[in-house]
């Protein structure tokens, strides 16, 4: 199942997630808390690995995004090449030899070549299947602005709020956060409490850009962020995905997360 790679500072064990979303729990048991999610072809770095449970992270990430895998869910690493993000709310991965995996929101698909309406698709467990190229994206296709962001954010709207949750089957708040910003080029830590401490501080609401990140709490404490998409709306998982607002003049005002504001912060390159 896994595969080894130099990473510089020794030799660390990588896999490949190959279903549509795997949970990483925070011990090897299925009613274990979710502590985080990684979705079809992203890879994982193995810390761990059981007979039934693999202890992985994502890599770049630290110890709160790690979790115990189910090890049917992973695949080896070394061969599969990613060429195409899933950028639509859900795909269709039809297979070769029958049935259809159904991809959801930032999956990495290896799509090389096809014929009429569909792309052949190779799976990191071997096996191929045929996927239609609109709902995908090449790297790199897109630019990293406010115009990309609102198109990415229409797939996500609706989605119900989950625990853990990093796809379009179920997102937390700071998971929608890190996976838009990904596809924006802006790599972030999992949980809300991190990403407070990335970018530059906006400590005024009134000074807020579009695609500032804002941060809810008590205290010092960080307990939810949103994403300000310009005159105080934002996007956040709040019950689902959706838009609302700090403007107390708006009819979607969320006067408990105005109240408990505590900063915001800044991407330049954004």
């Amino acid at each position: 199942m896994c595969s080894s790679a130099a990473d510089g500072a020794g030799t660390a064990s990588f896999a490949v997630v190959s279903c549509p979303v795997a949970g990483l729990r925070a011990r090897a048991n299925p009613r274990s808390e979710m502590v985080n999610q990684e979705v079809f072809g992203r890879r994982l770095v193995v810390e761990e690995a059981g007979a039934d449970w693999v202890l992985c992270r994502p890599e770049g990430g630290g110890a709160s995004s790690r979790g115990w895998v189910p090890r049917r869910c992973l695949a080896p690493a070394p061969r599969y090449r990613p060429t195409h993000t899933v950028v639509k709310r859900f795909a269709s991965l039809h297979l070769v030899d029958g049935g259809a995996l159904v991809l959801p929101f930032g999956s990495l698909v290896e799509a090389r070549g096809g014929h009429g309406a569909s792309l052949a698709a190779r799976l990191p467990g071997g096996g191929v299947g045929r996927i239609k190229p609109g709902a995908l994206e090449r790297p790199g296709e897109a630019r990293a602005d406010l115009r990309r962001f609102r198109v990415l954010a229409r797939q996500v709207v609706g989605t119900p709020y989950l625990w853990g949750g990093k796809s379009t089957f179920g997102f937390d708040c700071s998971g929608l956060v890190q996976v838009l910003f990904g596809l924006l080029g802006v790599d972030l830590p999992r949980n809300s409490g991190e990403q407070a401490r990335t970018g530059r501080p906006v400590r005024d609401l009134s000074r807020l850009q579009p695609l500032d990140l804002v941060f809810f709490g008590t205290g010092t404490a960080i307990d939810h962020v949103a994403i300000h998409t310009g005159n105080l709306s934002i996007l956040h998982a709040s019950g689902f995905v959706r838009f609302e607002s700090l403007d107390p003049a708006s009819d979607v005002f969320r006067a408990d997360l105005s109240a408990r504001f505590r900063l915001a912060r800044r991407f330049t390159h954004l």
